[in-house]
């Protein structure tokens, strides 16, 4: 059994308790539908049906997976230490870009997260700074566009924006 559990699974299931305790929270608030309009429950609702599937996706994929094709350690040619600066990198982003949304507004911070967020792993994986970058603005601008016009369009909600 000790074999069976990687990383990945192990990953997976602190992952499934996290939501689950997340989930008991939403759970008491008013349901997603209630006055016609999606609540100030749904879209937390759609995060832990996604983080569900996206868990169950990970056990089923390590306990197919022979004991050889395992995921092990992560590792990259062109970014040492990737296992601890993966991790590192994405949780300053996000940091950086929850301060950002106060002082820049959305779509300033949306961008510029999404963009260093792509171009991180993109160089990760490709180690091309010049394709990586292209990718990652292309991302960036769809991302951006998309998320404001699914709460603006969608729900209504209007974004902070960067006021000079």
């Amino acid at each position: 059994m000790n074999r069976m559990l990687n990383g990945q699974i192990l990953f997976a299931l602190l992952l499934a308790g996290l939501n689950t305790i997340y989930a008991s929270q939403v759970l008491q608030m008013d349901p997603p539908f209630a006055s016609g309009e999606p609540g100030p429950a749904f879209l937390p609702s759609i995060l832990c049906v996604f983080l569900y599937l996206a868990m169950a996706r990970i056990l089923i994929t390590e306990f197919r997976a022979g004991t050889g094709e395992r995921s092990g350690s992560p590792t990259s040619e062109h970014i040492p230490n990737i296992r601890i600066a993966g991790p590192l990198v994405a949780t300053g982003l996000t940091v950086l870009f929850i301060v950002g949304f106060f002082y820049l507004g959305y779509l300033v911070s949306a961008f510029l997260y999404t963009f260093l967020i792509a171009l991180f792993f993109n160089y990760e994986r490709s180690g091309a700074w010049r394709s990586s970058a292209l990718f990652a603005a292309i991302v960036a601008f769809g991302v951006t566009v998309f998320g404001w016009l699914f709460f603006v369009k969608v729900f209504e909600l209007y974004l902070p924006v960067w006021e000079f």
